[in-house]
């Protein structure tokens, strides 16, 4: 419940934070670097709230199904240890 309040409090703030800067970036009127900065800061921008949205959908996905974040089977265990040559 811990990572999905964090997960949800970090969207909110990445939002306002978009909400606070897209109006005094430069878009439409400043020169070439400018602009590019502003695309290039809004496209990180949306890759911080998709990646908040992903991680708070795949964390209900897992609520719901029921299975703990960090579950590793015995034979998942067993194939590890195979692989590590243990």
């Amino acid at each position: 419940m811990g990572h999905l309040i964090r997960s949800i409090s970090y969207l909110i703030i990445a939002f306002f934070i978009v909400l606070y800067g897209l109006p005094r970036l430069p878009l439409l009127y400043g020169h070439s670097t400018a602009l590019i900065f502003s695309i290039i800061w809004l496209g990180f921008a949306l890759l911080i709230i998709g990646a908040h949205l992903y991680q708070i959908i795949h964390l209900r996905e897992r609520r719901d199904i029921g299975a703990p974040p960090a579950a590793v089977s015995e034979e998942q265990h067993r194939e590890r240890g195979r692989t590590q040559g243990v």
